[in-house]
């Protein structure tokens, strides 16, 4: 397959009776589920979350046009955008969200050849906040097995990416080798540090970091651990706590943890994805990460082969969207860093006009900086045909 753009961070929506078909029966009963909303929409609900969850931001809110019409989209967006002044239902968004022949035509639409799918944030921030474990690891397992038959009807183009439950390290360590050695995934994202806490790593890592290794599996993070269950209410009343509260699990803390930690020294071709983070904070942070390690490192009993910044550059990739200054920054960075993606069908991306914007952003950049960064990189890093010598 001859490859011009594949979006690194793209995603589903988890279709409504995923839970209801596919978890045990024991525990069918107090799974996820969609209900319908007195506003005319459909919710998730979940056992120990006291909200439903509307469906709406995670979803481009309208089926497929021969014109793309901006100025609809933007009404549309507003209208839509959280699902609380005017529901959405499954009927309402892009069928392709949850159907893997709908999602090739949706590709197409947009120009995209293939991408890397994640899921839905809302849906995992709902699931991990139950506090049955056991139910939790079945959701995960759930999910996993849902994404490796989508991904099995158009392999080269639809890419999923397995979820690592939040249950414990042998939970971890056990579902990694499920998806890859069974499923047949590519890679997989972490919903915590192994261990299964959202906010400490932990020696027992080591273990997952190693299997990772072993199995030759990029492991990425999407944006953050900590997603609130409530994002959607926040989001749609402009609530600061949403954004305090992913800040406490996100990528780049993540990152520091991993570095200082020495995870990259004692797994030095393990592959860390940092997945809708964008880009352009990256040069100053990784500047002053260099500058207080030099300064303070070693006076805190911190020993490191090599600087923070080198790190990044060796183990780490990162995906952008829309981000005019990291591209203008893309030497500061590393190009071989950085991987576009779409974020479609979420209502950041722009569909179906996102490689028209993405390649705006790269007007300056040479032949071969661009192949590298629309699809290249993320070609090899996920074994495309298209990226292999």
């Amino acid at each position: 397959m001859t490859l011009s753009a594949v979006s690194a961070d793209s995603h589903v929506n988890e279709p409504p009776d995923l839970f209801v078909k596919r978890l045990p029966s024991s525990l069918r009963d107090r799974g996820p589920r969609c209900i319908d909303m007195p506003n005319g929409g459909q919710a998730w609900v979940f056992e120990d979350v006291a909200d439903p969850m509307p469906l709406g931001m995670t979803a481009v809110n309208f089926r497929a046009q021969k014109r793309f019409d901006r100025a609809a989209y933007k009404e549309k967006f507003l209208e839509y955008r959280d699902g609380v002044q005017r529901g959405v239902r499954y009927d309402d968004i892009l069928p392709g969200s949850f159907d893997p022949v709908a999602r090739l035509a949706e590709q197409d639409e947009d120009h995209v050849d293939a991408e890397i799918l994640y899921a839905s944030p809302n849906v995992w921030a709902g699931v991990k906040a139950g506090r049955d474990p056991a139910l939790r690891l079945a959701c995960f397992q759930a999910y996993n097995d849902w994404i490796a038959e989508f991904t099995a009807v158009a392999p080269e183009r639809n890419v999923g990416v397995g979820l690592i439950p939040n249950t414990g390290i042998d939970d971890a360590i056990a579902e990694l080798r499920r998806c890859i050695s069974e499923l047949g995934l590519r890679s997989v994202a972490i919903e915590s540090y192994p261990n299964g806490s959202a906010s400490s790593s932990a020696p027992d890592d080591d273990r997952f970091w190693a299997t990772a290794v072993e199995l030759d599996t990029p492991v990425a993070l999407h944006a953050t651990f900590t997603f609130p269950p409530d994002s959607t209410m926040l989001f749609a009343k402009g609530d600061a706590r949403l954004g305090i509260e992913a800040a406490k699990g996100s990528y780049e803390r993540v990152l520091e943890t991993l570095i200082l930690d020495g995870v990259f020294d004692r797994f030095p071709t393990l592959r860390f994805v940092g997945a809708e983070v964008n880009c352009g904070w990256l040069p100053y942070w990784l500047e002053q990460f260099d500058h207080s390690f030099r300064r303070h490192g070693k006076g805190l009993g911190i020993e490191l082969e090599l600087l923070p910044s080198e790190y990044f550059r060796r183990n780490s990739v990162i995906t952008f969207i829309v981000d005019q200054f990291g591209v203008d920054s893309r030497h500061l960075i590393g190009v071989d860093n950085m991987m576009w993606c779409s974020d479609f069908p979420h209502s950041v991306s722009n569909w179906p006009i996102d490689v028209e914007i993405a390649h705006a952003q790269l007007v300056d950049a040479g032949t071969a900086e661009r192949e590298r960064i629309m699809w290249r990189t993320c070609a090899e890093l996920y074994r495309l045909d298209g990226g292999r010598e």
